[in-house]
């Protein structure tokens, strides 16, 4: 009977941990009080400029430039990049298109508007 005990508590454990390492968190209770849920969300969007692409024209050379206002690396920068203009992501840019090229991390409040 100590055994099957034992057996059933290590699963239990191995199953806790799987899923807090599978999904970040135990599925708990709600954190947040469902009046915070009514209010207004916040929509943010990173600060951008609007440009066409020209023949020859690559996402290093236009993060080349248009430097960023503040410093970011390739990486976050192309994930912002990606954010405004998710219909690349699998596609070329096409000369004459006008696509969003991120400047800063610097998130406006669209909430109000």
């Amino acid at each position: 009977m100590r055994a099957f005990l034992l057996t059933l508590i290590i699963v239990l454990v191995a199953f806790v941990v799987k899923i807090d390492l599978t999904e970040g968190t135990l599925p708990l209770a709600a954190f947040y009080p469902k009046e915070t849920e009514e209010l207004c969300e916040e929509q943010l969007e990173p600060s951008y400029i609007n440009i066409q692409v020209i023949q020859g024209d690559s996402i290093h050379s236009l993060f080349a430039m248009k430097p960023a206002k503040v410093p970011m690396t390739f990486p976050e920068r192309l994930q912002l990049f990606y954010q405004l203009n998710p219909h690349l992501q699998l596609q070329e840019l096409v000369p004459g298109e006008n696509i969003k090229l991120p400047l800063s991390f610097g998130l406006e409040n669209l909430c109000g508007k």
